[in-house]
């Protein structure tokens, strides 16, 4: 799987975690699963100048699989505002 489709597949994913998130509920674990998976994808393909920014999104997306797995909702919606700032932060920075 190329760049521009692991990146398409994650963005896909996670607007199905974050309609979840976004009112107040639990992501479904299926697409959090398929999120992670995704995420250490891109951590294995990352170019050295962002690998660090991949490294730390792989590590919240296992945190969020975790805490879905506990049923923690809370955490859930922390995680996933957690991922949305990184996301800003790393396509803001290394964006082309």
């Amino acid at each position: 799987m190329d760049f521009s489709t692991i990146k398409h597949e994650m963005a896909v994913v996670f607007e199905q975690i974050t309609a979840r998130t976004d009112e107040g509920l639990l992501p479904d674990e299926i697409a959090v699963n398929k999120f992670y998976r995704l995420c250490q994808r891109m951590h294995q393909i990352a170019d050295d100048v962002w690998i660090g920014e991949a490294e730390d999104f792989s590590h919240l997306s296992h945190q969020l699989l975790n805490a879905v797995k506990k049923n923690d909702v809370e955490s859930s919606v922390m995680l996933v505002e957690s991922l949305q700032d990184a996301q800003a932060y790393c396509h803001r920075t290394f964006r082309e």
